[in-house]
């Protein structure tokens, strides 16, 4: 296997994720942007494992993967799941554990094989993929809560993650239908040069007072969702919120929109206190914004990012760490610690450095991340670079990189991981699930 450092790295990598000692946290020290910055509470109480990149390539059908908790000759593997078209499209579930594979129209659940290696006698399985009914036609899928949600240009479904069964909802002709917390369903449905987004029941009927949004003109060009936050970008830059506040009888909704609000990217976080990331990629702007009751409070954070451009942003997956990376245009990553427990979110600290001062970084890159670390993949040195904040350090590149020549045509790609923490208990008596 090729590496542009020695291979010692990649057996240390190894070691580390089948020892399960992983923590995303981090004291400071000299090198750090803030010295006061301490990461570190909860540090040596949580125990996390390794994942697997599993991700398709442009020029060859099937899905590859690179495996932290195999050996080091069996990290890297091609083919772990058939595929009838290349540059599979993958989409990871909120859980982490399964992915929607969208492989010419047809969608299939991949299962990463790592249900259990969380557990006290943690192990894993072969990756392997279930077939869906939706065989053709699908153009988009997207995770939503528990569910994924297909479209097809004029209609959607609405899956479960675990397995793929169709989910009854009510279908949207113009975008994915998004399922909302207390059993409710965002449906998009077109309108005189735009779409409405409208709160429905399971049966699509609207509620007593209907809750509605809309981009006024154009089409919805993203959305992201946390447990009671939605946000919804129009193509025209509108940026629509919606808020599912849960009550003791019903779930009351909150809507509110931003014209022209600069963004054209949202990033959703696992925080507990519904954080969602809205950034523009060629400016360089960020935003978290948090449901605060009945309305969202947001806060401009770009000056701790600094960027002139962003390539990706991303947020660890277990919802106690409030830790979000930044991978800029030039390389520099940005591991911003936020709190949001407050009436807005609040940037404590920040982990900042290069990556890889001699590689070239661009949108065909990818920022990735598991329960507490992340995982960058440069096309341009094909090299994976592992950044975590062990032992009470800062974020920093784990060692060397490991290198593999099929990286250099990564397509779509998940960081599929077990130990996060994703949906919240429900209180006894609560009855939140879609029917099915």
């Amino acid at each position: 296997m090729a590496s542009f450092f020695e291979s010692e790295l990649s057996k240390s990598l190894l070691v580390l994720a089948m020892a399960g000692t992983l923590a995303a946290c981090g004291g400071s020290d000299s090198n750090s942007d803030n010295d006061n910055a301490d990461h570190s509470d909860e540090d040596d109480e949580h125990a996390h494992t390794g994942g697997r990149l599993i991700y398709s390539v442009s020029d060859d059908s099937g899905l590859n993967m690179y495996d932290q908790t195999a050996e080091e000759a069996d990290a890297f593997s091609t083919d772990v799941v058939t595929t009838s078209a290349t540059g599979a499209t993958l989409v990871l579930a909120k859980s982490g554990l399964t992915a929607a594979m969208l492989d010419g129209g047809a969608v299939s659940i991949v299962d990463a094989g790592l249900e259990h290696l969380a557990e006290e006698d943690g192990h894993t399985h072969d990756v392997s993929s279930t077939a869906t009914t939706l065989t053709s036609g699908i153009t988009m899928v997207v995770a939503t809560h528990e569910y994924f949600s297909a479209y097809d240009d004029s209609t959607s479904t609405v899956l479960k993650a675990e397995d793929g069964a169709v989910v009854t909802a009510p279908s949207s002709d113009a975008y994915p239908t998004l399922a909302l917390a207390g059993g409710h369903f965002l449906t998009f449905n077109s309108i005189d040069g735009g779409v409405e987004a409208e709160v429905v029941e399971p049966s699509g009927e609207s509620l007593e007072t209907p809750v509605t949004m809309s981009c006024a003109t154009g089409s919805v060009a993203t959305s992201a969702q946390t447990e009671h936050l939605t946000q919804v970008l129009c193509s025209n830059g509108t940026l629509l919120t919606l808020i599912a506040e849960e009550g003791e009888t019903e779930t009351a909704f909150y809507t509110s929109s931003a014209d022209d609000s600069g963004f054209d990217s949202l990033t959703a976080t696992f925080s507990e206190n519904d954080v969602i990331a809205a950034w523009n990629s060629t400016t360089g702007a960020i935003t978290l914004t948090k449901a605060h009751e009945d309305h969202p409070d947001s806060t401009d954070v770009t000056t701790n990012v600094n960027a002139e451009s962003i390539l990706a942003v991303t947020p660890v997956g277990d919802h106690d760490t409030e830790v979000l990376g930044v991978l800029a245009g030039n390389g520099v990553f940005t591991a911003l610690f936020y709190a949001a427990e407050d009436h807005s979110v609040t940037v404590e600290s920040k982990d900042t450095f290069i990556i890889n001062s001699e590689a070239t970084w661009t949108s065909a890159d990818k920022l990735l991340a598991g329960a507490t670390a992340f995982l960058a993949a440069n096309t341009e040195a094909n090299e994976l670079y592992y950044m975590d904040a062990h032992d009470g350090s800062d974020y920093h590149v784990h060692g060397s990189a490991i290198a593999n020549e099929d990286l250099a045509s990564v397509s779509s790609a998940v960081f599929a991981f077990a130990g996060g923490e994703h949906e919240h208990d429900e209180e006894e008596g609560e009855e939140h699930d879609h029917a099915e």
